[in-house]
């Protein structure tokens, strides 16, 4: 498989991560009960993988008994220590005292010496950024476990809205970032072009899951990637763009590796076959009104109901053009107000107070879009005029 340079953390990285958030019972508590099945399971996923030449294992103190299980079958994999590297993830704890313990909790959990590369996880608020900077913080904590040689490269995943993640990536404080970055979703393309600037490792978090569902794609989405699947095209998508170097690839069963290896087959990542695929995607975007809407213009925001309105726009875009239903409904109902990881009011909510039409540079009627998005997207808002 191919490996890339993981920016400045110095690491060659597999162009596939694997990512271990949804092991088999993962989330059943109590989080220290290693179920039989799930040891097996995760065993030969992470024998699969390894095997594959994926040499990146990506986990979190918050994906209930991951840490626990990988510790517990990566001694009988025997693939030498060496041969992969682990990165964890810890949300920002109050204090330099509380990060060491969790830094030392997931040491413990995953039975190992060192963390390879270890990340800050959902920096999305901006309490988060001015944390970055407290004396006795959290930096503090993971700069003293760098220098005792207990972690190596230190990152941080991101969900927030650009403006934000931007500011966090110009503190210089990270070597590697993990992100949303996808061909539904390219927001974040800034974010992608100053991590290389400032010489980042670039993960991207979820390509085929927040991606679009990609692994359970309409058929419409299907006919116009063919002969790719979605998400092969998705994941070629990515990996012909210089400045990333790995994507997560969350798996369940180790019959779901196949899909991503066959699409990595033939390089370059992108030739013609690619570029009429891309055509016919762009096309068929053409055609709606909601083209580019939530793909980096944020002029519309605030709503003064906490709406995030380009979001609800760019997945109504998907379902215009795609037929991405299911997709849209899946993160529709993730949504929760004043969450973030996915912020977003509910539809219901908008009173058509009128206060995003002046600021949209394309004019359009966004009440009446965010009406017939509900419709669409929430199932109790089918039957609304």
């Amino acid at each position: 498989m191919e490996r890339r340079r993981f920016g400045k953390t110095g690491l060659d990285v597999s162009v596939l991560t694997l990512g271990t958030m949804r092991l088999p019972r993962g989330w059943e508590t109590p989080h220290d009960h290693l179920p039989e099945e799930s040891l097996e399971s995760t065993f030969a996923i992470v024998s699969t993988a390894l095997s594959a030449g994926i040499n990146l294992i990506e986990t979190a103190r918050g994906y209930g008994k991951s840490e626990r299980l990988l510790g517990a079958v990566l001694p009988r994999v025997g693939v030498p220590r060496e041969r992969y590297h682990i990165m964890t993830k810890a949300p920002p704890a109050p204090t330099a005292r509380e990060m060491r313990q969790w830094i030392d909790d997931s040491i413990t959990r995953l039975g190992c010496d060192r963390i390879d590369l270890f990340a800050l996880h959902g920096l999305n608020r901006e309490t988060h950024l001015q944390a970055l900077g407290a004396r006795n913080g959290v930096m503090t904590a993971l700069h003293q476990a760098r220098d005792e040689g207990l972690i190596g490269a230190i990152g941080f995943s991101g969900h927030a809205a650009p403006p934000l993640l931007l500011r966090i990536l110009a503190t210089g404080h990270f070597d590697f970032v993990n992100l949303h970055y996808y061909r539904f979703r390219r927001a974040n393309h800034a974010a992608v072009a100053l991590a290389n600037a400032l010489g980042m490792g670039v993960l991207i978090i979820s390509p085929n899951d927040k991606g679009g569902r990609l692994y359970d794609p309409p058929e419409r989405l299907r006919l116009l990637t063919a002969p790719l699947q979605p998400a092969q095209f998705n994941e070629r998508w990515l990996l012909a763009q210089n400045g990333i170097h790995t994507l997560s690839i969350g798996l369940s069963d180790p019959t779901q590796l196949p899909l991503h290896l066959d699409g990595l087959r033939h390089a370059p990542a992108w030739g013609d076959a690619e570029r009429e695929i891309a055509w016919r995607l762009a096309a068929a975007e053409s055609r709606s009104a909601l083209n580019d809407c939530g793909q980096g213009c944020f002029a519309c925001l605030p709503c003064p109901q906490g709406i995030e309105i380009p979001e609800i726009l760019r997945m109504d875009h998907l379902i215009h053009c795609f037929d991405m239903t299911h997709f849209a409904r899946y993160r529709y109902d993730m949504m929760r107000p004043g969450d973030h990881w996915v912020p977003g009011a509910r539809l219901e909510t908008c009173d058509r107070c009128g206060d995003c039409l002046p600021r949209c540079p394309r004019g359009l009627p966004i009440p009446e879009l965010l009406a017939g998005a509900r419709r669409r997207m929430d199932p109790e808002g089918e039957s609304c005029s």
